[in-house]
C-alpha cells in the first residue's frame, strides 16, 4: 500500500504534468512532511541541550562584580556581632561598623549582650549560635577560648603562627583598654570620694554600684581595705586573702545595687538608685556629653581592664573572614582616634593622692601600636588576667553563693 502522503504527491505531480506546469512548481505544490510531536520536542531539546553547553563552554568573567557603596554584598549574610551595649555600642557604630560598611558593603547585626563567661556556656549547651564575632574581657575570653567555644586566632600582629587553643592567650584580638573608676553624683556628694568613702555609707548614706563579677570586685574591696595596690594579688593568692575581700564586702552588702552592663552602671546613678558606682569610664564620659553633666569620676586606684574581639566557632568560614576583614580595619590608626575621641575619655594625669597609694607594676607604658585606651596612670591597678584565668570559675560560684545567702 503507498502511503497516503506519498500517494497525494503522485497526484499532484501527475495534475501538474496534464496543465502544463513544470515539474519544480508541480512539486512545490505537494504537501510537505508535517513533523511528528515527538520529532518537534526532540528538536527543541537538542537546542536547550547546545545552549547549555555554550553556556557552560563561555569563559567566567574576570573581573568580578563589587558592591557599590551602600550596598550589602550580594547574598552574603550579615555578620553577627556581639557588643557590650550602652555608650559603647554607640561609639562602635558611628566609628567603626558605620565605616566599615560603608567602605566594604559588608552587613553587619550588631546586638548587645552582658559579657559573661556564663551566658556563652548557656548559649553552647543550648544549641544556639548566630554569633560570629563577640566582645568580652580578656581572662573570660581565654577560658572559653581553652573550652573550644571561639577559634584560634591566626592573624597575629607579630606575624608568628596561630597559638593553640590550650593555653587560652590565642582566640582574642586586643581590641582596647578601659578603667574602671569610681563615679558619683556630683549634685549629692560635694568632695571627691576614695574607695573607703564608698564604703562609709554613715558619712555618705546611700546605695553603692558594683558590678556582678568577682572579677575587680574583690580588687575594689581589697582597695577599700588599705591594702596597696602592688599587693592586692598577693593577698587573694592566699585563702585568708580572699576570705578578707568577702568579710569586706559583707559589710556593704545591704547598700550594693548590682549591674552586669556599662549601660546599666550609667542607668543606676543617672537614676538616683545608687549614690556611687564603679563604672567604665567611657560610660561616665558618654553620658556628660550628652548632657548628664553632674558626674565626677575618680581616677586614683583605677582598675585597668582588657577587652578583646573573638570570633566563635559557629562561624561560618565567609563570616570568620568579614571578623577578620572588620578587625583589620578597626586596628587601622584613623579608627581608633575616631573612637578614642567618641567613646573613651580623656585620662588626667595621676597627681599626689589624699592617701599614700603605691604604683602597681601592672602598668605598662604606652607603645606606638597599642590598642586605643592603652595609656594609664601610675596608679591604675591593671587586673591580672593570668590570676583570673586560673581563678575565675571557682571565685564566680563563691561569690553568687554569696549574693545568695541572706
Amino acid at each position: 500500500m503507498i502511503p497516503a502522503n506519498r500517494s497525494a504527491c503522485l497526484h499532484a505531480i501527475a495534475l501538474g504534468i496534464l496543465l502544463g506546469l513544470p515539474a519544480d512548481a508541480a512539486d512545490a505544490q505537494a504537501p510537505k512532511p508535517v513533523p511528528s510531536q515527538q520529532n518537534v520536542g526532540q528538536e527543541h531539546l537538542g537546542q536547550e541541550h547546545a545552549q547549555g553547553e555554550a553556556a557552560r563552554q563561555a569563559p567566567p568573567s574576570s573581573t568580578p562584580r563589587k558592591p557599590a557603596p551602600h550596598e550589602p554584598a550580594m547574598h552574603a549574610p550579615a555578620l553577627q556581632i556581639a557588643t557590650l551595649g550602652g555608650g559603647l555600642q554607640d561609639a562602635q557604630q558611628a566609628t567603626l561598623f558605620k565605616p566599615f560598611i560603608e567602605r566594604t558593603g559588608t552587613s553587619l547585626r550588631v546586638q548587645g549582650w552582658d559579657g559573661s563567661l556564663s551566658t556563652l556556656q548557656t548559649r553552647a549547651a543550648a544549641g544556639e549560635g548566630g554569633w560570629d564575632l563577640v566582645l568580652m574581657e580578656d581572662a573570660p575570653l581565654r577560658l572559653a577560648c581553652r573550652k573550644g567555644l571561639f577559634i584560634p586566632e591566626p592573624q597575629r600582629p607579630d606575624g608568628g603562627p596561630p597559638v593553640p587553643d590550650s593555653p587560652g592567650t590565642g582566640c582574642g584580638v586586643t581590641a582596647w583598654r578601659e578603667s574602671i573608676v569610681l563615679a558619683w553624683d556630683k549634685s549629692r556628694v560635694d568632695l571627691m570620694p576614695t574607695w573607703a568613702d564608698f564604703w562609709d555609707v554613715a558619712r555618705r548614706p546611700g546605695k553603692r554600684g558594683l558590678k556582678r563579677d568577682p572579677r575587680g570586685t574583690l580588687e575594689i574591696a581589697l582597695l577599700a581595705d588599705g591594702v596597696a595596690p602592688e599587693d592586692v594579688y598577693r593577698t587573694l593568692q592566699t585563702p585568708d586573702g580572699i576570705n578578707r575581700a568577702f568579710h569586706k564586702l559583707d559589710q556593704l552588702k545591704p547598700y550594693i545595687v548590682w549591674w552586669q552592663t556599662p549601660a546599666e552602671a550609667v542607668q543606676i546613678i543617672e537614676s538616683g538608685a545608687v549614690l556611687m558606682t564603679s563604672a567604665p569610664s567611657g560610660e561616665i564620659a558618654t553620658a556628660d556629653r550628652i548632657g548628664n553633666r553632674r558626674f565626677g569620676t575618680q581616677w586614683a586606684q583605677s582598675l585597668g581592664d582588657v577587652l578583646d574581639w573573638g570570633i566563635t566557632r559557629t562561624a561560618s568560614l565567609p563570616a570568620r573572614e568579614a571578623a577578620r576583614n572588620l578587625m583589620a580595619f578597626i586596628q587601622q590608626p584613623d579608627q581608633k582616634q575616631a573612637f578614642s575621641a567618641a567613646y573613651l575619655a580623656p585620662m588626667p594625669p595621676a597627681t599626689t593622692p589624699a592617701k599614700p597609694q603605691a604604683t602597681t607594676p601592672k602598668a605598662a607604658p604606652a607603645s606606638a601600636d597599642a590598642p586605643p585606651g592603652a595609656t594609664h596612670r601610675d596608679d591604675t591597678l591593671m587586673l591580672d588576667e593570668e590570676f583570673w584565668t586560673s581563678r575565675l570559675e571557682p571565685l564566680r560560684s563563691r561569690f553568687e553563693a554569696w549574693i545568695g545567702a541572706k
